[in-house]
């Protein structure tokens, strides 16, 4: 499976470096230029250089683009302006979703409404030829249908020049693209992550991670900004194929505590409510403490971004005053839930199973244990009995099984 991975945690990401980094991990120079090119037209013009440079010793490529245009443009006129011009479908495509994101944000910003809504930098001939450039880069790599990750952004501090004035840093559009994404601000007096560079990255990224994913990296691009800094200031993207076959790896952590003066009963209420707000997996097993003191090792499966609300929980419904945290890597086969009918005792139930795939192909089904224990009350019939028959209803119905 492909997969590309991009690095934006040293310097952050702007339109410009993020193309280039396209550009040096592949993409045909001259088709990405013509398309920047087209797409500034209608917007007044502008020059597109691309070229070669070196920052801190590593070879990057470096896009600029210079125009007299100062953009001040409503986000319906530059919609409809960009509309009309031969693109490929992806490539426009792409680019609408990134400015009506941009334009979300810069609405939530400043209270207005969407069609009342003006571009001042974002509506000028560079950033309109930043945005489809870009674009059209991950389009040649095949980066808009294959599976994209990309690190924790980067971000600056200080103030910044913009339409309405002055501005904190991270600017407050960026800051409304990148809710939800993981960022890590630097002492670094820039804006290292522009609203553009944010809005191309959430709209062509998938997922962000912690840290580099296990893949097989094929090419590497790096794409360069325009500051100098202590840092290399660059945007770097690997491109190539998901490391083993088709089981699907994923980023979590497991939280533990070891708990020796706590009643089973308790410890099983922690776990209930553990999982009812959404932890992954939770177990407790029992385990010899020092001088012999029985105890139980309470553990926790959670996405990284629960972590710190799952040990909090710990800590609130089990009394304890520290909870370790493992991050690690899990292979998980895709699941679904799906629907069934059947009939049992003279009566209709729906249920529910859980259905499992490696690379489409079903391996496996497991009627849902709730679901089971409803019906099995309600006609009196042994809970065995109830699972094997929704399991059934779920094969007739086509999931039949197959061996891993």
């Amino acid at each position: 499976m492909k997969l590309a991975f991009i690095d934006c945690s040293l310097a952050g990401v702007s339109g410009d470096m993020l193309t280039a980094a396209f550009i040096d991990a592949g993409a045909p120079v001259e088709k990405v230029r013509n398309a920047m090119l087209k797409a500034a037209r209608p917007f007044g013009g502008a020059k597109v250089g691309i070229r070669r440079v070196s920052v801190n010793g590593i070879g990057a490529a470096r896009v600029e683009v210079s125009t007299r245009d100062r953009g001040g443009r409503s986000y319906v006129d530059v919609v409809k302006k960009l509309g009309a011009l031969k693109l490929q479908a992806a490539v426009k495509n792409t680019a609408m979703e990134v400015l009506e994101r941009l334009a979300r944000a810069e609405a939530r910003v400043h209270g207005e409404k969407l069609e009342r809504l003006t571009f001042h930098k974002i509506g000028a001939a560079d950033a309109i030829a930043d945005i489809t450039g870009c674009c059209a880069a991950a389009h040649e790599l095949g980066l808009l249908k294959c599976k994209v990750l990309s690190s924790e952004v980067a971000v600056g501090r200080g103030l910044v020049s913009t339409g309405h004035g002055l501005a904190p840093l991270p600017a407050p559009a960026t800051l409304e693209v990148l809710k939800g994404v993981p960022i890590r601000g630097k002492a670094v007096d820039a804006e290292l992550t522009t609203p553009t560079g944010a809005a191309l990255l959430t709209t062509i990224t998938d997922e962000f991670v912690d840290s580099f994913p296990e893949m097989r990296v094929k090419s590497v691009g790096y794409g360069a900004g325009k500051k100098e800094m202590g840092d290399p200031n660059l945007v770097r993207v690997c491109i190539g194929s998901a490391k083993g076959g088709s089981l699907k790896s994923e980023e979590i952590v497991v939280l533990e505590t070891n708990l020796d003066d706590v009643s089973g009963k308790i410890i099983a209420y922690a776990i209930e409510k553990l999982l009812a707000e959404g932890a992954l997996d939770a177990s407790a097993a029992p385990i010899l403490m020092k001088k012999g003191r029985p105890a139980f090792l309470v553990k926790v499966l959670a996405r990284p971004k629960d972590a710190e609300r799952f040990a909090h929980l710990l800590m609130l419904h089990t009394g304890t005053l520290g909870v370790r945290i493992v991050p690690t890597r899990r292979y998980v086969l895709e699941r679904e839930l799906v629907p069934v009918e059947l009939a049992l005792a003279g009566r209709k139930f729906k249920a529910r199973v859980k259905v499992a795939r490696e690379g489409g192909k079903l391996v496996g089904l497991a009627a849902e244990y709730e679901d089971a224990k409803r019906i099995a009350e309600r006609t009196g019939l042994g809970i065995r009995c109830v699972i094997a028959r929704i399991e059934k209803a779920a094969s007739v119905r086509g999931e039949k099984t197959c061996c891993l």
